[in-house]
Parts: structure tokens; C-alpha cells; sequence
């Protein structure tokens, strides 16, 4: 982990927040140093490995202003969770073209619930939030340049890469898995879990149930898990990250020592991701309900209602991935 990626994370959210409670705006700096910290990083449930490079700026940025646009688009309308629960099917249905587009589209879910949700939460002036939020991925982009220097210069020569498939031979590989299940699995288990989040939503419109939604869309991933190791560590880690927010918006008040919080939570989150699932999805889960929560009154039945989406969600998306993976084998 390189103190650049660190800088960028504390600045990303340190400089819009101390800007913001300046000018009095809290919520714009948290909103814009959240979409710094989101947007144009790798994603909650999106995160690379010890053998696979980070995913490049336009794979980030890309899905991520695209999916606030689309959410600008639907939220507030009654119809805005059919729209999501399309759009997530089209983008899983897509992700079985290549790796890099499956990396795109798992971003752009994610990106979409989550703008989505903070959207309706800002009915008043949708359309300014859904600015100032992608704002926050443009803060990110700056802060990149001007802290890479002439790091690019002092770089070797890119060695040669081994030649991948055509497009044509992807586009025919792609048409091939339409005729299977296993082209289908991801983008049903999808759009299923967020149908049932939001049916399991709107049974309950006097709660903040649309955590439910999120929580699926974070915990789906393109391949069952027969073991659901990794689904277990992100639901711990999201509990955990419930009941660390309840306990920062409960001891901090103040919106100047909410915003200290934020930013050391923001510096933390490039050392959580390459640590954990668990970790990471404890550290970032305060930071987006902060924001998504600012202004709220804090009450016991709001931490208990982000309790309660976790679990359902969390046993949505096990109850479908075991149902899927209960299907007959053929040999082997």
C-alpha cells in the first residue's frame, strides 16, 4: 500500500468535509468526499487481489457516472426500483462478455443502488445531490494528477502482454453462454434478490429498509460460493460497520468531529481493502451512512432497522445462491 493511495484517500474526503463545514455545508463535504472515496475507487464488493492489478480510471470512473446519471434519471418515481432491478439484470447479463466488462458492470450496480438510495434521500434537491456526488469522483481524478508528479516518467518500459481473444471471438463465446443457465445465473440471482429487497421494502415503508437493496447488490457475486465464505466475512463486516456507525453518531454529535471520524475512516479504507472483505466492508459501511444518514434525527429504531436489512439481505442473496447451486450436475 503506497502513501499516495493514502493521500488520496485522506484528501479525497478530508479537504471536500473541512471545505463543507466551513461554508457551512457539511452535507455537500461529506457528499462530495464520499463520492471521492466511492466513486472513483474500486467500489464496495469490488476489489482486486495479490495477482491482479487495480482496474484502470475509466473502469471506475466510467460505471460510476453512468450510474449516477441513470439514478438521477429514476429515482423518486414509483417505478424507480423496477428501473434499478432492470438495469442491474442488463448490466449482470453483460458481464458474462469479458473481465474487464463483468468488473464494469459488477461497478455500475453498485454504484447505481447506492446513488439511487442517497438520491431519494435528498428529494428536495435531487438533481444538485446527484452533482455534487459524481462532483466527488472529478475531486478524485484531480487528486490523482497532481500527486502522480513524474512518477509516469520514472516508470520502465510496459512489458509485452500475452494477446487475449479478439472481439469477435468474445462476442461469439458471449452468445454461447445465452443458451446455457450458467449465463443466466448471475443476472437472475440479481435481479430476483432485489425484487424480494424490494417487495420486503415497501411491506415496511415506515422503516429505512432500502439498506436491503443495497446489501444484495454488495453481496451478489458472479460465481456461487458453495462455501459462502466470502459472503459470511462481508455480512459480518457490514453488521459490523452498522454498529460502529451507531456508536460514532451517537458519541459525536458535532458535525466538526463527524467529519475527523470520516476522514480517518476514508485514510483507513485503501489499507481495509487490500486486508479483508471483512475489514473493508466494516470500515466503508460507516462512511456511506453517514452519508446517506446526514440530517437524521439518530434513533435506536434506525441502527435496528440497519441491522434487520443486513440479515435480510444477506439470507436473500445465501437463500438464492443455494437454491441455484441445487440444480443437477451433468457428470463429473
Amino acid at each position: 500500500m503506497s502513501v499516495r493511495s493514502l493521500a488520496i484517500a485522506a484528501l479525497g474526503m478530508g479537504t471536500p468535509v473541512a471545505v463543507g463545514l466551513m461554508l457551512g455545508h457539511a452535507e455537500a463535504g461529506f457528499t462530495i468526499g464520499l463520492g471521492a472515496i466511492l466513486l472513483a475507487g474500486a467500489p464496495t464488493g469490488v476489489r482486486g487481489s495479490a495477482t491482479t492489478s487495480p482496474p484502470g480510471l475509466s473502469h471506475t470512473l466510467a460505471p460510476a457516472l453512468t450510474a449516477v446519471a441513470a439514478a438521477t434519471a429514476v429515482a423518486g418515481w414509483p417505478w424507480s426500483d423496477l428501473a434499478v432491478i432492470a438495469l442491474a439484470a442488463a448490466a449482470g447479463l453483460l458481464s458474462g462478455y469479458s473481465r474487464p466488462v463483468a468488473g464494469d458492470a459488477i461497478r455500475f450496480t453498485i454504484y447505481l443502488v447506492l446513488s439511487v438510495g442517497f438520491l431519494d434521500g435528498a428529494a428536495a434537491h435531487r438533481g444538485a445531490a446527484a452533482l455534487i456526488f459524481g462532483s466527488g469522483a472529478l475531486w478524485n481524478i484531480a487528486l490523482r494528477g497532481i500527486l502522480a508528479g513524474g512518477r509516469r516518467r520514472q516508470e520502465g518500459p510496459v512489458p509485452e502482454t500475452r494477446r487475449g481473444p479478439t472481439d469477435a471471438q468474445r462476442r461469439a463465446a458471449f452468445r454461447r453462454t445465452l443458451h446455457t443457465l450458467e449465463g443466466w445465473q448471475y443476472p437472475l440471482r440479481l435481479a430476483l434478490g432485489l425484487g424480494i429487497a424490494s417487495v420486503l421494502r415497501h411491506l415496511w415503508p415506515t422503516h429505512h429498509f432500502y439498506w436491503i437493496l443495497l446489501t444484495v447488490a454488495l453481496l451478489t457475486q458472479r460465481r456461487i460460493e458453495h462455501v459462502p465464505v466470502k459472503i459470511m466475512q462481508r455480512l459480518a463486516g457490514t453488521l459490523g460497520g452498522v454498529l460502529l456507525t451507531g456508536t460514532i453518531l451517537v458519541c459525536f454529535s458535532a458535525p466538526i468531529a463527524r467529519g475527523i471520524v470520516a476522514c480517518l475512516l476514508a485514510t483507513v479504507v485503501p489499507l481495509a481493502r487490500a486486508r479483508s472483505y471483512l475489514l473493508y466492508a466494516t470500515v466503508s459501511t460507516p462512511l456511506i451512512l453517514l452519508v446517506l444518514d446526514i440530517g437524521r434525527s439518530v434513533a435506536p429504531s434506525l441502527l435496528l432497522d440497519r441491522v434487520v436489512a443486513t440479515l435480510a439481505g444477506g439470507l436473500t442473496v445465501m437463500a438464492l445462491n443455494g437454491l441455484v447451486d441445487r440444480r443437477p450436475s451433468n457428470g463429473g
